[in-house]
């Protein structure tokens, strides 16, 4: 998985390390991971950089990998490893400033402020009730109605959509596989800008599978067992599913025409042919080599 070139040069070249999936070696669905996959996506179609992305198995991190990192995700410049993820994001602005994805709306960054802590309490049974998801919902959703912007600060993505559209991601999958909780139809706003991420290249190139989402979720000892019923439909063994589309509740909504949306979706050059966006499959990722034993785990991230 990569966005470089056969012989990249080693002054613009980025190695992202993320958590690798169910079987140790596909792609995960680490939010945090997609963050920083899609703003080296965007920098790199801005000529900035050139990336490509290692998968770390958590539960068995090569040793090569725990001499630099305890931890994901991870990048690598040079003989630079950053860590944390307000420094990795610090550190790629700072080298790679072009393409521009700062920020400088602090309602925006408000309303995203809160929600997948929210999220996080209710699918871990922290919160018994959805009540308190709703409400950031809301609030994001009053915040977007309010432009006609395709993101939260503008008609471009910026580090803010990096961040919260894989968490948002996250709630729709994860809730409605292990609470029945569905994001409601009436949030057009919300539905509007989830669709105009579904539109982008990016977002579609570094979103994870729903089964990768729903196994993220399950893995966590807080989180509360699949109901039986949807076994089959989240079967590891499947086929990846990617839930890229306005779901038919939302579709059907009598307000359905608030969804506006602005501009071709990306990818659609001219003569509105469209570009097919690849798939990320196990055989196009590198994978960090495996310890011969087991070491121990790497550090669960405590906002995750």
């Amino acid at each position: 998985m990569s966005g470089s070139s056969v012989d990249p040069d080693p002054l613009k070249h980025v190695t992202l390390y993320v958590r690798a999936g169910h079987d140790g070696e596909g792609y995960g669905a680490c939010p945090f991971c997609q963050r920083f996959y899609m703003v080296l996506d965007l920098k790199s179609k801005g000529g900035a950089l050139t990336y490509d992305v290692i998968t770390v198995d958590p539960a068995h991190p090569s040793d090569e990998f725990r001499k630099f990192a305890n931890r994901l995700p991870v990048i690598k410049h040079m003989n630079e490893v950053v860590i944390d993820t307000e420094e990795i994001q610090n550190y790629l602005e700072e080298k790679f400033p072009y393409p521009d994805l700062s920020y400088t709306n602090m309602d925006a960054h408000t309303a995203c402020l809160d929600i997948f802590s929210k999220f996080s309490f209710f699918i871990k049974n922290v919160s018994h009730t959805p009540d308190h998801l709703l409400k950031e919902l809301n609030y994001l959703d009053y915040f977007l109605a309010r432009s006609d912007n395709r993101f939260t600060c503008g008609n471009h993505l910026t580090y803010l959509d990096c961040n919260v559209l894989p968490k948002l991601q996250h709630i729709r999958v994860a809730s409605e596989a292990f609470q029945d909780f569905h994001i409601p139809a009436e949030l057009t706003a919300l539905w509007r800008y989830l669709n105009n991420a579904y539109r982008e290249d990016t977002f579609r190139k570094t979103c994870p599978s729903d089964q990768e989402i729903v196994h993220h979720w399950a893995d966590k000892k807080e989180t509360a067992p699949l109901p039986e019923k949807k076994h089959k439909l989240y079967a590891l063994e499947s086929t990846p599913r990617f839930s890229l589309q306005l779901p038919a509740y939302v579709l059907q909504n009598p307000q359905q025409d608030d969804l506006r949306l602005s501009g071709p979706p990306s990818g659609q050059g001219a003569g509105g042919v469209t570009r097919t966006c690849d798939r990320i499959a196990p055989a196009d990722l590198n994978t960090d080599s495996l310890a011969t034993v087991p070491p121990t785990p790497l550090v669960e991230r405590a906002d995750d």
